[in-house]
């Protein structure tokens, strides 16, 4: 298998998200270090405890499975465990970290969310979601300071690590930092999925209020996350709820900030991974408004027709069903590899991978995944 230098795969990266033609389909890694970890026969709850030993499980998982790029940041217990967190909770078996359905915005705090939200996060919301950085006397203060002290250690470290191993294996990062679209933010974090589905119909107009005074929170976020603008890494943002709202709500509600959000950070020299859950065909009219710039990263869209739409002016990614992995056999893995190739590569403006990410050795048999990494590098050469 031919091997490419990280400057040939920064030039084939840049040029795919650019909707340019590179030299060949760039292999987007999506194996997140879960399953990093169980590959490489490691137990994963002393690894979240460990940066050093997820960092050489990755090392053996790039050294066996081909990619181009990857790029991922683990959630470590530990942080999570100091603040008391009911946002994102590890789980016992294993601490791997979770994401329940949490209310940390009351529907009586609106207005006092809509007047100052930054506020209204340190004084209503921390403390509801976070309860250990509020305890009573010097706890608190101390608890906080051991969380950011710990955030930052484990991920200091977890990041060397990765940069030594991608370098090894000439491999690039093309992801630093997430955000969320102003209305998942306040939907993920502030009144979940139940509330903010019951305020979009009894309340719009605050609804609407309270996701414009939110646009400019995550905008400052993405000069934090990711402070360097620049082509590649990209900032990621996960999109959860327009495949649960009514078009007509999506289209007062999430859009005008989504929009600002995209068009300002692009402006900015920013590149940003959209992930595009479940299914966008009834959203490409709106999507044909975004700047070059963006890489598409659709779950199940047909990318034949994502293509037809939108790929003249946005870098599509995804789609290949890690079902598939698990469940079907390395032919019919190589078929639908081929298939979504020959739909969505042709003229570039294309990066492959996964259609969500892989968490762990249950949702993939590691024979199928590197025959169809192996089968991309190999097939996706243009002529």
């Amino acid at each position: 298998m031919l091997s490419l230098t990280a400057e040939e795969r920064t030039e084939m990266v840049k040029k795919a998200i650019m909707c340019e033609r590179p030299s060949r389909v760039p292999v987007i890694s999506k194996q997140e270090p879960s399953f990093a970890v169980e590959y490489a026969g490691y137990d994963l709850k002393t690894a979240l405890w460990k940066p050093k030993l997820i960092v050489q499980a990755l090392d053996i998982m790039y050294r066996d499975i081909y990619c181009d790029a990857g790029g991922n940041m683990p959630r470590f217990p530990l942080v999570y465990k100091i603040s008391g967190s009911r946002a994102f909770v590890p789980r016992p078996q294993d601490d791997f970290v979770q994401h329940p359905e949490v209310e940390g915005l009351l529907y009586s705090e609106y207005d006092e969310y809509i007047k100052d939200p930054f506020k209204c996060i340190m004084t209503k919301v921390i403390p509801r979601l976070y309860p250990k950085l509020e305890a009573e006397g010097p706890e608190g203060k101390l608890n906080i300071l051991r969380a950011m002290i710990a955030d930052n250690q484990v991920k200091s470290e977890y990041l060397a690590g990765c940069a030594a191993v991608e370098n090894k294996y000439g491999i690039i990062n093309i992801r630093r930092g997430a955000i969320e679209a102003p209305f998942d933010f306040l939907a993920d974090l502030l009144r979940g999925f139940t509330g903010i589905s019951l305020d979009v119909r009894r309340d719009p107009g605050r609804v609407k209020a309270a996701v414009e005074a939110t646009l400019p929170l995550m905008y400052k976020l993405a000069k934090i996350v990711n402070p360097t603008p620049g082509t590649i890494p990209s900032i990621f943002i996960p999109l959860h709820m327009p495949s649960y709202m009514r078009t007509k709500d999506f289209e007062e509600l999430y859009w005008p900030t989504f929009k600002k959000l995209v068009d300002d950070l692009i402006a900015d020299g920013y590149t940003l991974q959209i992930f595009f859950e479940k299914n966008w065909t009834r959203y490409y009219d709106y999507l044909q408004e975004l700047p070059t710039g963006v890489i598409a990263y659709f779950e199940e869209d047909d990318l034949g027709v994502a293509k037809e739409k939108l790929g003249k002016k946005l870098c599509l990614m995804g789609n290949f069903p890690i079902s598939m992995l698990r469940l079907n056999t390395k032919e019919e893995c190589l078929d639908k590899a081929k298939e979504i190739l020959d739909k969505a590569a042709p003229g570039g403006g294309y990066m492959f991978c996964m259609d969500k990410s892989i968490l762990s050795l249950a949702d993939a048999k590691p024979e199928n995944l590197i025959a169809v990494c192996e089968f991309i590098h190999e097939y996706g050469v243009y002529n």
